[in-house]
C-alpha cells in the first residue's frame, strides 16, 4: 500500500505548487527584480513560505528553475522552426520569436541572464537549446541563406543583442524598437555582400559549459 507521501494525489498537489511557485516568481521578479521577498512570491503562489522553501531552499534554486522553464520554452520555439519549409524562416521566427519574448520579459531576463549562462546545473537544457539553434543554421546555410561562417550559438547573443534595445535608458522609444534592429541583423546573416567576420564565434563549450567542466 502506498504511503501518504508517495501518493499520486500527493505527488500532483506537489507538481502544481512548484509550477504556481515558479509562475508568480516570474511575475514577482519582473515586477521588482530579484530583491523581491520569498514572502511576496508566496502570496502571489497562494501557498505558505514553508512550502516554497520546500521546494526551493534558496533563491538561486527558484532563479535556476525560472531559466529551465525560458530553455525549455527556446527549445519548444526553435523545434517548431526547424519544421518551417523555409530555412530562412526558421531562422528568421526563432530570432523573432525569441527576441519578443525576451522585450516583453527584460527584467526578468536580464536578471537571470547570468545564471542563464553560467549555472552548471543548466547545461543540459543549454546544449540542447545550441543543438537547434546549430541545426537551424546548418539546414539554412545547406540552402544557401545564411552566410557561412555564422555558428549556432550566434543566433543566442544576436538575440540578446536586439532584446537589449528594450533596456535602453532613453523615454519616450517605441516599444518595438527592436525589430529595427532585428531587420539589420537578418539582412547581415544573409551571404550576399558579406564580409569576412572577425572574430570567429565564441567557443561553443564556453557556453554549455562555463565553469570550464
Amino acid at each position: 500500500m502506498a504511503t501518504v507521501e508517495t501518493s499520486p494525489g500527493l505527488r500532483a498537489d506537489a507538481a502544481r505548487n512548484r509550477e504556481r511557485i515558479v509562475a508568480a516568481a516570474v511575475e514577482v521578479f519582473a515586477e521588482r527584480g530579484l530583491e523581491a521577498s520569498t514572502a511576496e512570491i508566496a502570496q502571489r503562489a497562494g501557498v505558505g513560505e514553508a512550502t516554497l522553501f520546500r521546494r526551493f531552499p534558496t533563491k538561486d534554486d527558484l532563479v535556476t528553475a525560472i531559466v529551465a522553464v525560458m530553455l525549455e520554452d527556446a527549445a519548444t520555439v526553435a523545434t517548431s522552426c526547424l519544421e518551417e519549409a523555409d530555412p530562412w524562416r526558421g531562422v528568421e521566427r526563432f530570432l523573432y520569436e525569441m527576441a519578443e519574448r525576451a522585450s516583453e520579459d527584460h527584467v526578468i531576463s536580464d536578471s537571470t541572464k547570468e545564471q542563464c549562462m553560467a549555472s552548471p546545473a543548466l547545461a543540459g537544457p543549454r546544449g540542447h537549446v545550441l543543438d537547434l539553434t546549430a541545426q537551424l543554421v546548418r539546414r539554412a546555410q545547406a540552402a544557401g541563406v545564411v552566410r557561412g561562417d555564422i555558428a549556432g550559438q550566434d543566433l543566442m547573443f544576436l538575440m540578446g543583442a536586439v532584446a537589449s534595445v528594450s533596456e535602453a535608458p532613453f523615454a519616450g522609444l517605441r516599444p518595438d524598437l527592436w525589430k529595427r534592429y532585428l531587420g539589420i541583423v537578418l539582412d547581415g546573416l544573409r551571404p550576399d555582400g558579406a564580409s569576412k567576420l572577425r572574430p570567429g564565434p565564441p567557443p561553443r563549450r564556453l557556453i554549455e559549459h562555463p565553469d570550464g567542466e
